[in-house]
């Protein structure tokens, strides 16, 4: 089971993006991005004030924060595209 800290979700005008950090361990989280239904990027990040600070400006670019149940709904492929590429980087890291 992945462990979310952050699912973001903009959807305004033509814009269909998702936007999250999910925690490996400690120190680490893997964040994510990508148009909904796409191949998502990824990137190792440390879990500190700079990923809050990440968070806050993607709130304010638009990203509405969903759960999973929510994200899942509007994007039922989500968790499967999304631990295809978290294993990957779990075993790249």
């Amino acid at each position: 089971m992945l462990n979310f800290k952050f699912i973001g979700w903009c959807h305004e005008g033509t814009h269909d993006k998702v936007w999250g950090a999910i925690k490996l361990n400690d120190n680490k989280v893997l964040t994510f991005w990508g148009r909904r239904g796409k191949k998502l990027q990824t990137k190792l990040a440390a879990d500190n004030w700079d990923l809050r600070k990440l968070i806050d400006s993607k709130e304010n670019k638009g990203y509405v924060s969903v759960d999973q149940h929510k994200l899942n709904q509007v994007y039922p492929e989500f968790e499967d595209d999304l631990e295809k590429t978290a294993m990957w980087a779990i075993l790249c890291s």
